[in-house]
Parts: structure tokens; C-alpha cells; sequence
């Protein structure tokens, strides 16, 4: 029935085994389940029981929870399925914002909460976080293909901004244990400065 989107109902149906060992999280687990069945209404109707009690909850449970949710849609084909708008706005995000005020040591809600001044935030109080690091850089790469991708008709961007920023991912991708990572993104830098470069040597 979910031929073409076999891999996000997966997420979901693993998701639900997951959230169903631990107690308080019943109804998300149940949430999931419906939601990868097919039963969107049921779904939602699991979910607003779910954020109506984890709102109420102390903030080391919702702490946990959204650590937990996080890691597990990051990256994952159907992530948004996992954290539906609903929740982003009403668990996820305020939890995070408290997690900062909270823990202003701490990375991890940096890293989740995204953005160029949050990911380099979360590089100065971890810069073993690999993760962290991996999604600055491919934000700076978005960024910067944002100005390029007219080209050659047009350039949407500053260049010397563009080609200061892939000097920052440079940087960045050196402090990259995986080598694999750091290959795909050397080569990506890479095409972006020649697009630029180019650009800047026509008359």
C-alpha cells in the first residue's frame, strides 16, 4: 500500500517499537503505529493526547523525550513524519530553548536547533561533535549554492562572501574523522569555488 514511501513508514513502524518501552510515551508509540498504518486521524488524535500530557511534564522528561526523538528522525527518510509541525511548535522547540537556559554548557540543544549562530555555538561548547560540524558545513553548502545555482545566467550572491564561507567549511571538514564526510565535502567545496571562480574571471 506504501510501495513508494516504504522507507518513511519503516521509520515510523520502528519508531513505535522504540517509544513503546518506555511508559510515558504510550501515546506517541501509538501515534507512529497508526500513522504507519495508514490511519492519519487516529494518529493525530494519539498525538494530541501525547503533547497534552508531555507539555505538562517536568523538564528533565521532556529533555528526554525530544534527545530521544531527535536522534532518531535525524537523517532518516520520513523525519518529518516523527515530528510533525504540531509537535515541533508546541514540545520540541520550547524544550530546546529551555534546554539552552538550562544547560548553557550543553550542545546538543544547539546542535538540534540549527542555524549558523546555534551549529557554531555548538562547536564552541563541543568540538568533538561531529554531527553538529557536519550539519554546519552542509549549511554553508546550501547557502552557498543558493547564489550559484543560476549560474551561468546569473549570481544571486556576493562572491567574496560565497568563497569566504567554503574557506570556513574547509576549515571545518579538516576536524572530520570519517573520511568518507570529509571527501564528499572537500569535493563539493571544491565545485562551488570553480562555479565561482569562473563567474568572477568573465569579462
Amino acid at each position: 500500500m506504501h510501495f513508494w514511501r516504504k522507507k518513511y513508514f519503516q521509520t515510523l513502524k520502528e519508531a513505535a517499537t522504540e517509544a513503546s518501552g518506555s511508559a510515558d510515551w504510550g501515546d506517541y508509540a501509538a501515534f507512529c503505529a497508526e500513522y504507519e498504518r495508514g490511519r492519519r486521524p487516529q494518529a493525530f488524535n494519539s498525538l494530541e493526547r501525547f503533547m497534552g500530557t508531555i507539555e505538562r511534564a517536568p523538564f528533565a522528561a521532556r529533555r528526554r523525550f525530544v534527545s530521544w526523538l531527535l536522534h532518531r528522525a535525524d537523517g532518516r527518510e520520513g523525519q518529518n513524519m516523527l515530528v510533525p509541525f504540531p509537535l515541533r511548535l508546541r514540545v520540541v522547540e520550547p524544550t530546546l530553548l529551555e534546554w539552552i537556559e538550562v544547560e548553557p554548557g550543553c550542545s546538543e540543544p544547539h546542535r538540534w536547533l540549527g542555524g549558523y549562530e546555534h551549529l557554531k555555538r555548538a562547536l564552541e561548547l563541543a568540538p568533538e561533535d561531529e554531527l553538529a560540524r557536519r550539519k554546519l558545513v552542509a549549511l554553508i553548502l546550501a547557502k552557498v549554492g543558493m547564489s550559484t545555482h543560476e549560474l551561468p545566467i546569473g549570481y544571486l550572491g556576493v562572491a567574496h562572501k560565497e568563497l569566504e564561507a567554503l574557506s570556513e567549511a574547509e576549515r571545518l571538514i579538516k576536524n572530520l574523522s570519517n573520511d568518507d564526510y570529509r571527501i564528499q565535502f572537500a569535493a563539493k567545496i571544491a565545485e562551488q569555488r570553480v562555479l565561482i571562480e569562473e563567474y568572477l574571471r568573465r569579462p
